[in-house]
């Protein structure tokens, strides 16, 4: 074999595909540098576009006037008087269709949307925009027929088709004999033809009953985006017409109220509660709207669950508050007491100082003073709050002081006697009171010539009872305050019922005739009012606390708040 043969090397032609090239490399050195395009006018309006909720849904443009309909959209007024001229109205979908009996009977209840008109103007003068102008009358008529949807197919009944438009008219009538009518007067004649269709009536009694039914549900979803959308801006002027809005709302019914008490709504009345940089009217808005929603039973639970209680206090508390704010937080806390199962959680919350401020303190209004009264009232007969007044420090001197004052109004003297009787239902209360001198001073008020045969008198004979239930200190106190008196007057000459036996009761204690235990106390019983004078003893029943107020007193707290916040 011959010698090996020298290895031969192909050299194969390479380009490496990251490098350009050579011509296109040349062209990029000679090619000058970018230079930054600045935007085009077009585009910069492109990015502020208008917001899809300021555009009337028949105009396409925004909103002059806009009003919220029962199906709970919002359009132009315009809009909705050229459908009542056209005898036209508005679908819950939004489509404009024949009227099946009362034409433009939507007008009528087509409610301002405030909120939203001051939301467009803001934006307009944010934007730099011209604000919107309400639009001719002929130029809404025109839009409304151009919305007029197209018919369907003709195999459906006369009673389901909507209005159709005039190219669908024309096409169903001879072209000779609608060729010189103008759009109005098609639109007219649909309009007749479709509502001489037979359409079965109790399927249009149900669809109204439905829409009735829903019709609240509509409005207050309605009322609830603008008045989120106005508190999330955070602008004053929007966030005041919201607030005024709903209180408005809060006023048209027990339905519409219990509609409205939605979480988002309710948290947005927090919002504004809490937040001392809104406006004194919209904060007195909110705590109106939220003692008008308080007015419903169903209501006051999700009110407290919602966290508005901490937003109501700071309004009572807070000095910086307006005093129509204050006035009625006082009223919704009120309320929101009413409800058995909301008492304690108020009190855990700190409502009583500053409701017993309010009551206490005559720079308050009177309105204010009587609802912090009976929010305390309701307040105190939970257990828990009666321990919070008897430990609360000048609580039992400030109500004692109220109840004892000449000058003070009779019901605001009631009301404080009413809150001591429910502090002395628990032993520290009581305490608390006879080291306050609450026994010389419902005696004082009783050898009062001025308040006999009064309600005073009635509740201070119920203080005095509820002191000698389990007290030995009480006997001393009666005795060095000449209670003796005054309780014999009331034993002999009241009539018959729980007011006398309580003074009884009470007068046997003083004298050591007989012991009135602390788990005892006398029924509320109309069976046992005559039992008295033939030696047979009251019935007695065990109960936690005092709850049962004389017969005479009103039958229902409630009926102070029973009308709106105007």
């Amino acid at each position: 074999m011959g010698a090996d043969r020298a290895r031969r090397w192909k050299l194969l032609p390479f380009r490496s595909l990251s490098l350009p090239p050579p011509a296109a490399a040349s062209k990029a050195k000679n090619r000058p540098p970018d230079v930054p395009v600045p935007p085009s006018p077009a585009r910069k309006e492109a990015q502020e576009e208008v917001p899809a909720e300021f555009l009337c849904p028949i105009l396409g443009a925004p909103m002059t006037d806009p009003v919220i309909l029962p199906s709970g959209r919002t359009y132009e007024r315009a809009c909705v008087r050229a459908c009542a001229e056209l005898g036209l109205s508005l679908a819950p979908d939004g489509v404009v269709a024949a009227e099946g009996s009362t034409p433009g009977g939507g007008v009528a209840v087509a409610i301002p949307n405030d909120a939203l008109r001051a939301a467009v103007r803001t934006w307009c003068a944010r934007t730099g925009r011209a604000a919107p102008v309400a639009p001719p009358a002929e130029e809404a008529r025109e839009a409304v027929l151009r919305a007029v949807p197209v018919a369907r197919a003709p195999a459906r009944s006369a009673s389901n088709l909507s209005c159709s438009s005039e190219g669908a008219s024309a096409a169903s009538t001879s072209s000779s004999s609608t060729s010189g009518r103008s759009s109005r007067e098609m639109a007219a004649a649909e309009v007749e033809v479709v509502r001489g269709g037979k359409a079965a009536p109790k399927e249009k009694e149900k669809e109204r009953e439905k829409e009735k039914e829903e019709e609240p549900a509509r409005v207050a979803d309605a009322e609830e985006e603008a008045v989120a959308k106005a508190v999330e801006a955070g602008d004053e002027r929007e966030v005041e017409a919201a607030m005024a809005a709903l209180r408005r709302a809060t006023r048209e019914g027990a339905e519409r109220r219990r509609a409205l008490c939605v979480p988002r709504l309710l948290a947005a009345l927090r919002r504004v509660l809490l937040s001392s940089r809104h406006t004194a009217p919209a904060r007195a808005d909110a705590a109106a709207a939220l003692a008008n929603l308080s007015l419903e039973p169903e209501n006051r639970v999700l009110i407290v669950r919602a966290g508005a209680v901490p937003a109501l206090v700071d309004a009572i508390a807070s000095a910086a508050a307006p005093p129509e704010a204050r006035e009625h937080a006082a009223g919704a806390l009120f309320g929101l007491a009413l409800h058995e199962g909301n008492r304690a959680a108020i009190g855990v919350l700190g409502a009583v100082p500053p409701l017993l401020a309010v009551l206490a303190g005559r720079d308050h209004a009177p309105r204010a003073r009587r609802d912090a009264g009976m929010a305390l009232y309701h307040l105190s007969l939970a257990a828990v709050n009666q321990s919070k007044l008897a430990r609360a420090p000048g609580a039992s001197r400030s109500l004692l002081s109220v109840a004892s004052d000449d000058a003070e109004p009779a019901p605001i003297r009631r009301l404080a006697l009413m809150v001591v009787c429910n502090v002395a239902a628990c032993a520290e209360g009581r305490a608390a009171l006879m080291d306050a001198g609450a026994v010389a001073t419902a005696s004082g008020i009783l050898s009062d010539d001025g308040s006999r045969n009064s309600e005073l008198q009635e509740w201070c004979v119920a203080a005095l009872y509820a002191m000698s239930r389990g007290s030995p200190r009480f006997r001393g106190l009666a005795r060095a305050a000449g209670a003796d008196r005054p309780l014999m007057l009331i034993a002999e000459q009241a009539s018959p019922g729980v007011h006398k036996e309580m003074a009884q009761t009470a007068l046997r204690t003083m004298l050591g005739l007989a012991d009135n235990s602390d788990d005892d106390q006398i029924s509320n019983s109309r069976n046992n009012e005559g039992n008295h004078g033939g030696g047979k003893q009251p019935q007695r029943r065990r109960v936690a606390s005092w709850s049962a107020p004389p017969a005479a007193t009103p039958t229902s707290s409630h009926q102070w708040r029973s009308v709106c916040i105007d």
